[in-house]
């Protein structure tokens, strides 16, 4: 079921990111896009700019922003709102 009330950045970000550490493909290619080292993950994941980087990360793909939003429960619009709400800079 789609959750079609708005959610924070945050929790979409949270919840994208569950879903790529279950899955080694995302996991693959994003640590091959991030040219991070899986030591070095936990780091970044940690950091304030973590939501804005896993956002632009699903969001580089029609197809990956579909399949993850169908995965989490939620519209492939709210991801993309949640990434241009999280790359502002106010």
């Amino acid at each position: 079921m789609l959750s079609r009330q708005p959610l924070p950045p945050s929790d979409i970000a949270d919840r994208l990111l569950l879903h790529i550490l279950d899955d080694p493909e995302l996991l693959s290619s994003l640590l091959g896009r991030s040219g991070l080292a899986p030591s070095q993950l936990r780091e970044v994941l940690t950091d304030t700019q973590a939501p804005e980087f896993i956002l632009d990360f699903v969001t580089e793909s029609d197809d990956r922003v579909i399949s993850c939003a169908e995965a989490i429960g939620v519209t492939p619009e709210q991801i993309g709102m949640a990434a241009r709400i999280s790359a502002r800079r106010d």
